[in-house]
């Protein structure tokens, strides 16, 4: 009796999955979490879904941008489309008489919920958008 209990343990805790997403609060205030899926409830509550094994990638990506726009010597690329995994970011250059900016929209479709962040606003300096995109990493880095 005793092995069947243990054996039945044993199948049901290796037959589990992995967490395979990571829910990243966009106003930077609740935790992040750890899912394996993504509701229209998550969507409603802020989260941003990014897969787990992904996630060095999506922040990679973040520290180009941020890169990018604190280069003000650096000429932006007319149009911006990257994919890491699910998750997209797709902009523009938008040319202004004192330095041109871009406009950055990242976007997910996991579980068939579709989420988007303006990760990055044309109204709103280089120097500006590249301190809100450093904060979320350090949000993200958990510093």
């Amino acid at each position: 009796m005793r092995t069947t209990i243990l054996l039945i343990f044993i199948f049901l805790s290796s037959a589990t999955s992995a967490q395979r997403l990571l829910l990243i609060d966009k106003k930077l205030t609740l935790p992040i979490k750890s899912s394996n899926t993504y509701t229209t409830q998550d969507n409603f509550s802020g989260y941003f879904p990014v897969e787990k094994e992904l996630h060095i990638k999506f922040v990679e990506e973040l520290e180009k941008i941020v890169k990018l726009l604190k280069d003000k010597s650096a000429k932006k690329p007319e149009s911006l489309l990257v994919h890491v995994g699910e998750t997209t970011f797709q902009g523009i250059r938008v040319p202004l008489a004192e330095e041109e900016r871009m406009d950055i929209v990242v976007f997910t479709k996991i579980n068939g919920t579709r989420t988007t962040m303006h990760l990055c606003d044309a109204k709103l300096s280089n120097a500006n958008n590249a301190f809100f995109i450093t904060t979320w990493l350090k949000y993200i880095r958990g510093k």
